[in-house]
């Protein structure tokens, strides 16, 4: 944090996120604007003289020192103590202006903000998926989701990761950790906010993690969320992740009986998803919906490959899908992986109880269930003939 016996050559405006929220009624009449600091902090609200005063710095700013009164210096320091305001008009967290909130939920945007500064700091690449920007794009009536998702570089997700841990989210303790079957990291939140989850892929392509985050990185368009300018995905690429998602199996659960009908009209909103699904290599995965959207073309030459994490997925026990997710891993990443599943640390142990909903607090109680889960899956699999679905069909 900026030394306050350090020369003032202007006083600045910085936060991470920024929203206006005089007109939200989310938050009492008194509060003026939504804050979120430069430096890792919790969000708080500015109200009376120092909104006021705040508000002057983006407006009419930067202020030089002697344009500020001796009272209005020492406030303007006390604000620099909590990282909303700098002595320097360069500063990368500048603010410009102060918008009104565009989601129903300022925090829920906030957390956007947040996460677009925190990857602008170190230079990662990233683009905001699902969630609000469906609804903004015309995709799906419903305008929020309960987290945040992001698609990361998939060479620094693990680094956007580590980095968000010191802003108040903690990493949900996965088993595959470091294996490529590991595609997402989830971040929760130990104080205010929302769950954030980190994805270096989606499920459902055919193309390997770079040239598909690339091939979206391509046509991604710029909206501002709480004052920070993040990616979002072209609408037509958009609609077929969605689709992706809407279908995507699950391990022993056969298909939700809406999940095609879903995925069809997630496709059909977007001028231009077919053309995408073929480009993205999502067509063996949603040929069933794209076939149904236009029964008349022939998609045979796009209907090569593998889905990337639909084979181990579509499993009907846990013990075959984690077999079949980890096999082609390096020796010792599958032999970590296998004694984490197996014999879990004590994170582990304690975040799959949680998932669960098992009320538990006791590492030795949420192992103990874990393993006797591990082998009642590992009987059903001797007994499950090869190649049947979660449903009871047949492959």
């Amino acid at each position: 944090m900026t030394s306050t016996a350090s020369p003032v050559i202007a006083w600045t405006a910085i936060a991470a996120g920024v929203l206006d929220v005089r007109a939200s009624p989310a938050f009492g009449a008194e509060a003026e604007i939504l804050l979120l600091p430069a430096l890792p902090a919790e969000a708080f609200c500015l109200t009376s003289i120092g909104a006021a005063l705040w508000r002057r710095l983006v407006e009419d700013g930067p202020l030089a020192p002697h344009h500020v009164s001796p009272a209005e210096r020492a406030l303007l320091e006390e604000m620099e103590e909590h990282a909303i305001v700098a002595r320097d008009p360069t500063h990368r967290a500048r603010v410009h202006r102060i918008d009104r909130p565009t989601m129903s939920s300022p925090f829920h945007e906030l957390v956007h903000a947040l996460v677009a500064h925190v990857a602008d700091e170190r230079g990662i690449r990233c683009v905001f998926i699902k969630g609000p920007t469906l609804h903004r794009q015309g995709l799906r009536t419903r305008e929020h989701s309960g987290d945040v998702d992001l698609w990361c570089a998939p060479d620094r997700w693990d680094d956007l990761a580590d980095a968000l841990q010191a802003w108040g989210w903690e990493r949900e303790p996965h088993p595959w950790r470091g294996a490529q079957a590991h595609h997402t990291i989830t971040m929760k939140p130990t104080g205010w906010g929302c769950e954030i989850d980190v994805h270096r892929r989606m499920p459902g392509l055919t193309l390997d993690d770079a040239d598909a985050f690339a091939l979206l990185m391509r046509d991604a368009a710029a909206v501002r969320f709480a004052g920070a300018e993040v990616l979002v995905p072209r609408a037509d690429a958009h609609a077929v992740l969605a689709a992706l998602h809407a279908v995507r199996p699950e391990i022993g659960r056969p298909r939700p009986a809406g999940a095609h009908a879903v995925a069809v009209d997630l496709l059909t909103r977007a001028t231009g998803s077919i053309a995408a699904a073929r480009e993205m290599g999502a067509v063996p995965a949603l040929l069933d919906e794209l076939r149904e959207i236009d029964p008349g073309t022939d998609f045979s030459q796009d209907a090569g490959g593998t889905p990337r994490d639909w084979e181990w997925r579509r499993q009907p026990t846990r013990a075959r899908a984690y077999w079949i997710a980890l096999r082609d891993e390096p020796p010792l990443v599958l032999l970590r992986c296998a004694v984490r599943s197996l014999w879990a640390p004590d994170d582990v142990a304690l975040a799959s109880a949680r998932r669960r909903g098992e009320p538990t607090t006791s590492v030795v109680r949420a192992r103990y269930r874990r393993v006797k889960r591990g082998i009642s899956d590992l009987a059903r699999t001797v007994c499950s003939p090869a190649g049947t679905e979660a449903d009871g069909t047949r492959r």
